[in-house]
């Protein structure tokens, strides 16, 4: 079997053996030597598997003691990765409505929905949680005459927003996202429960339908808990065992 092939799978394996608790959040890993004898691979081997793990946010390497699974693990969000009937929802579970608002739009809202500046949107509040840690806290903006009507009205969680968007006529058929990292406010470190010097990653969605902007999501990751992977073109190398 070709080394690259080797690494992979090892790496899958410890990967495993990490989000399903074999190695726990903050738990030294096997030393080099006795990875290779388990696995019967090289030294070479053992660390590109390492190092793919490292690169993918589950361990650190600190020099002279060794490689550690993370106190956090982060979680990967694919986000370009076209979900159930074709739609780029997140997928990703644990997200619990938390507050239904009706606001007037503010200048930042109304650029980003194409509405104008005082037009009622409908603002649904979620919170995301993995395990028992805040992961993340997420702000939908709905034009209200996209919405009126429909389940996103309603004090009640949804499996799928988008989906709901498109059985009222407004299919999603692009997003926008825009990203950038700063530290948190003192609000969100607590909604969140960040250790001190932990800074949040936050991320403005705009989905679009074919006519119109009709959804604008505005997402606040801890920044040791998430992960954003973006895919293009043809993945069948990346993807390949």
């Amino acid at each position: 079997m070709r080394a690259e092939s080797r690494y992979r799978q090892i790496a899958r394996t410890l990967r495993r053996e990490i989000q399903e608790g074999s190695l726990t959040r903050g738990a030294q890993l096997p030393s080099e030597k006795q990875l290779e004898e388990r696995f019967e691979a090289s030294r070479n081997t053992i660390r590109l598997a390492l190092g793919m793990l490292r690169n993918q946010g589950l361990i650190v390497s600190r020099p002279g003691r060794g490689h550690y699974v993370q106190d956090v693990v982060p979680e990967t969000f694919h986000a370009n990765r076209v979900g159930p009937g074709g739609l780029h929802e997140s997928g990703m579970t644990g997200q619990v409505l938390e507050e239904l608002q009706l606001l007037s739009a503010t200048p930042d809202i109304a650029s980003r929905l194409r509405v104008p500046e005082g037009d009622m949107t409908v603002v649904r509040r979620m919170y995301r949680f993995s395990g028992e840690v805040s992961a993340s806290v997420s702000t939908a903006y709905y034009p209200m005459d996209l919405v009126e009507g429909t389940p996103l009205m309603l004090p009640e969680d949804v499996e799928s927003a988008l989906s709901v968007l498109a059985e009222y006529g407004q299919r999603q058929v692009g997003f926008v996202d825009e990203l950038e990292t700063r530290m948190p406010s003192p609000q969100e470190a607590g909604q969140l429960e960040l250790p001190p010097g932990v800074p949040v990653l936050t991320v403005h969605r705009t989905d679009l339908s074919e006519e119109r902007p009709i959804r604008l999501v505005h997402t606040v990751y801890a920044g040791h808990s998430i992960r954003y992977q973006y895919e293009n073109g043809n993945m069948n190398a990346y993807h390949r065992d």
